[in-house]
């Protein structure tokens, strides 16, 4: 029954409210406040409406749907006109928003009212109701039922090719073709990672605050610069950085924080919103989000008089918490691309790898070396793999540029004068238990390593 134009006495026909003109009461309008009157209805609320009752059943404040030069209108009866000298035949029924302060331009006869009004809704629904009824809605349900058949279907695919690469790892294990069987496990491992969940997590992530900047106009970034000069005029400021914000603090005064709502900067301070109500600045009250407690007024970055505003705040609290402000910033920071580059994400060992074909075929070969010493077990990390035997430390490798690095658990100083090429990180406490670092940078790096990976076992 969600028509436009059919109504029925028992069943409910239901409409979504297009605009905010009965949303709320205007103070004009005193009957409202006189009599008490409370069934307001808010734009995109679905609404039931029922079919009209008889003219003399209809009374004053009831809510009514009527047609108006083609549209259909919700307002209320506020005055009715009993028929007189200028209109004989018929009343006239006067209607009005509650939201409005008057009443409608044009009288309202009994013919054009279609349906009224019983106090029956669904908040905000309406909004959805309209998308779903819009081509757009229609292609997200296609889309969803697409996903739904196509998505199990996509799994059975990839496991069968997942048997298959199994299958013939066994069969090239057996053969003992050791170069053949490693190909076979680089593409498993590919499919393997392109069935899991991974790949939808690298589809859905989300830019950093640096990447967001990088790709601001001109304009965000002069806005950016501006709010950070001001901060860096604090003396004894100090940065705190994670992936998507920047939060600048002073000792135990939170000062500010920088961060990205879709293209905009925003700055929250460490301010109570509740002192600037009645000021000239526009800002949200965040002090009921627990993540930003301690940062309660958010400002939009959104044109230069807020960034102008969001300065003289900054200055503001600096005053009220004693804080010393120098004529110019301590460390001059402004927006730099190669500050960028150096604040992206680290790739990790297998991403390095892959973009490293020579360190790859040397990790590949010593990889191999590895897997004939009986005991050795394998610690996969994030950006190094490392490999013992009985809890002893063996080798770590890690990828520094593009060049391969193997860390060896053996003290430097035993082979100071001997013909090995290495850097000792004795004095490194990282590199404690792998002290003896050798740049796997040729093929003779790589038959070295193998010799001292003997001596290791042996010891």
């Amino acid at each position: 029954n969600c028509t436009q134009n059919v109504y029925f006495e028992d069943l409910p026909t239901y409409r979504v409210v297009l605009t905010s003109s009965m949303e709320t009461k205007n103070k004009g309008n005193k009957y409202l406040f006189d009599n008490n009157i409370n069934n307001q209805i808010s734009a995109f609320d679905l609404i039931a409406t029922y079919k009209i009752p008889k003219e003399e059943d209809l009374k004053l404040y009831d809510i009514v749907v009527y047609e108006f030069d083609g549209m259909l209108v919700v307002h209320r009866i506020v005055g009715i006109e009993e028929p007189n000298e200028v209109h004989p035949d018929c009343r006239y029924f006067l209607m009005q928003g509650d939201a409005v302060g008057s009443p409608d331009r044009f009288p309202v006869k009994y013919s054009q009212m279609k349906g009224i009004y019983r106090n029956e809704k669904v908040p905000f629904v309406g909004s959805f109701v309209l998308f779903m009824q819009s081509p757009a809605g229609w292609i997200c349900m296609l889309l969803v039922v697409v996903a739904m058949i196509g998505t199990p279907i996509l799994e059975n695919t990839l496991l069968k090719k997942r048997k298959q690469r199994y299958a013939l790892l066994v069969a090239d294990s057996q053969a003992q073709n050791t170069e053949k069987v490693d190909e076979v496990v680089e593409e498993l491992v590919a499919i393997t990672e392109l069935n899991s969940s991974s790949m939808f997590d690298n589809f859905r992530s989300t830019k950093t605050f640096y990447e967001k900047l990088k790709d601001a106009n001109e304009q965000m970034k002069n806005r950016y610069n501006s709010i950070v000069e001001t901060l860096l005029r604090i003396e004894g400021i100090r940065v705190i950085e994670s992936k998507m914000q920047r939060s600048y603090k002073h000792k135990s005064v939170c000062v500010a924080r920088l961060f990205f709502r879709g293209k905009t900067l925003n700055v929250c301070l460490g301010l109570n919103p509740g002192e600037y109500e009645n000021s000239k600045y526009i800002f949200t009250d965040m002090s009921e989000t627990a993540k930003h407690k301690n940062y309660a007024m958010r400002i939009k970055l959104s044109s230069d008089r807020q960034t102008r505003w969001a300065n003289e705040l900054i200055l503001e609290l600096a005053k009220k918490n004693n804080l010393v402000v120098l004529d110019k910033p301590i460390d001059k920071e402004t927006f730099s691309f190669d500050n960028l580059k150096n604040k992206r994400a680290k790739k990790t060992f297998k991403q390095k790898l892959r973009l490293s074909p020579l360190a790859k075929e040397r990790y590949k070969n010593l990889k191999n070396y590895l897997s004939t010493v009986d005991g050795v077990r394998v610690i996969e990390g994030k950006f190094n793999v490392t490999y013992k035997i009985k809890n002893k430390a063996l080798i770590r490798f890690a990828i520094k540029g593009k060049t391969l690095n193997a860390y060896l658990g053996l003290n430097p100083n035993e082979y100071l004068g001997s013909k090995y090429i290495f850097t000792d990180l004795s004095n490194v406490k990282k590199y404690s238990k792998y002290p003896m670092r050798v740049k796997v940078s040729s093929d003779r790096q790589v038959k070295w390593i193998k010799e001292l990976l003997q001596e290791i076992i042996k010891k």
